[in-house]
């Protein structure tokens, strides 16, 4: 199981390079167009890396020293990292070095420039997506260029031939090669931009369900295919998604797009539960070997089938479907509390959605309680847990080592000897609700799960 430690250790050594220093529209841009996006630690991160690059008197520096001025842990330090590299603030290099073993050079980028930030229309997306509505206009009107009224004015400005001449153009030209080697030197690095994958998304399959829904392919440009990209990574869609949302924002006149009221659409269907991608795509081939490998590790058909739904299944959705089968309802607070371990930690949609069935199926709670979810959460982001098969595998070990520890006590209480030491486990392993362990009764509620699911994506 891949952790933090696997990619970055705290004794490891890093440096870090900034081509100029940061301007103040590149400041005012962190700030309050970037932080909402990236969240409070990366911007720390951000600005902790300028002070390294700004030190006169070091050029190399430990993990664990910012990890101490930080006061948080290496996966937390991870997740902040990717999220500077993900909107193209950090690029990140890697070395193996004999002597002091892998070396990181962190490359700080400039933020964009406000102006040119609010002309892409990707930042503009996150950002409203981030803040809503109201704030994003505000943010808006706070950066918009200032127009100056010149109408009851002459211009009369002098040029620059009138006060300065002509330029000798033979001089000019003998010092040519030597200004473009200059101009070379202040070519520096542009902002990466944000990091995305399109390889989820197939695209001629999208294309043919496009034009059977009357949608142009004129539509597809590369700048509104990067949009479908955005959306498709931020939450999730597949590509009969994608076209379904496009049928709200299409004129049936012509088959055109309109790009903007797609944005409210998309804006509209994410509101309440915003998702995020669990994986990259993998062909059934791929899919078959992966599950044929979990038998062989002891893995029963059971936890094959929840590994399935896992992957295939939104969290709103996969909750919703407990839910029905448990002839109960999502209440409110647990509405918020999955939007905000959606938004909030590093964990895949499907090890949420495994996390959600321990506790309401495994453990037959009734309802998802916050502080016992969020330290469920917490263990496993600290741990690395990345695939549905890992959460259920560490579920199944801390139950085992739960039930050993208790039949310890029981076994020490009717000898009346005093207990040689305690076991420690995670605080949420001890929780007061008995473990329910008939596994007939988890398989038929899992088989009750894919038939709802089944039903509702046959209503799409």
């Amino acid at each position: 199981m891949k952790t933090a430690w696997d990619e970055v250790q705290p004794n490891h050594i890093y440096q870090v390079f900034k081509s100029l220093p940061l301007t103040k529209e590149g400041n005012d841009g962190l700030l309050y167009l970037y932080q909402p996006i990236i969240g409070a630690q990366a911007l720390a991160l951000y600005y902790a890396l300028l002070g390294d690059e700004e030190d006169s008197f070091e050029n190399d520096f430990a993990h664990i020293d910012m990890l101490h001025a930080l006061n948080i842990g290496l996966p937390d330090f991870l997740h902040a990292r990717k999220q500077l590299e993900g909107m193209g603030l950090l690029s990140v290099f890697m070395k193996e070095d004999v002597e002091f073993g892998r070396m990181f050079l962190y490359r700080l980028e400039e933020p964009l420039h406000p102006e040119v930030f609010f002309k892409d229309e990707t930042y503009s997306f996150l950002l409203w997506s981030a803040i809503g509505e109201r704030k994003f206009n505000q943010m808006v009107e706070r950066f918009k260029p200032k127009k100056l009224d010149v109408s009851n004015y002459q211009e009369i400005t002098c040029r620059f031939k009138d006060v300065y001449g002509s330029i000798n153009e033979e001089s000019f030209m003998r010092k040519s090669s030597k200004l473009e080697q200059v101009a070379q030197v202040y070519d520096v690095n542009k902002n990466n931009g944000i990091q995305l994958d399109a390889s989820q998304i197939d695209w001629d399959f999208l294309l043919n369900l496009a034009e059977k829904k009357y949608i142009s392919r004129t539509n597809f440009t590369t700048s509104f295919n990067h949009q479908l990209v955005l959306y498709q990574n931020l939450y999730g869609f597949d590509e009969m998604e994608l076209v379904d949302l496009m049928t709200e924002a299409v004129s049936f006149i012509d088959g055109k797009v309109n790009e903007k009221e797609l944005a409210k659409v998309v804006a509209r269907h994410t509101k309440q539960i915003p998702q995020k991608k669990t994986g990259i795509y993998v062909s059934k081939d791929a899919e078959t070997r992966r599950f044929n490998t979990l038998r062989q590790s002891g893995f029963s058909e059971q936890d094959i089938g929840l590994i399935q739904m896992s992957e295939a299944t939104a969290p709103a959705d996969f909750l919703q479907a407990i839910k029905q089968e448990k002839h109960s309802f999502v209440a409110d607070s647990e509405s918020w509390l999955l939007k905000s371990l959606i938004e909030k930690s590093p964990l895949a949609n499907s090890v949420i959605n495994v996390l959600m069935h321990y506790v309401l199926v495994v453990q037959n709670n009734s309802s998802l309680q916050a502080s016992f979810v969020n330290r469920i959460a917490t263990n496993w982001s600290e741990m690395g847990i990345k695939s549905p098969e890992e959460a259920i595998k560490h579920v199944r070990q801390l139950v085992k080592e739960s039930k050993e520890a208790k039949e310890k006590r029981e076994t020490q209480r009717t000898n009346y000897r005093k207990p040689i030491r305690k076991e420690t486990l995670p605080d949420w392993v001890d929780n007061p609700v008995e473990e329910v362990e008939d596994s007939e009764k988890q398989a038929a509620i899992n088989q009750r799960l894919q038939e709802y699911l089944q039903r509702k994506e046959g209503e799409k």
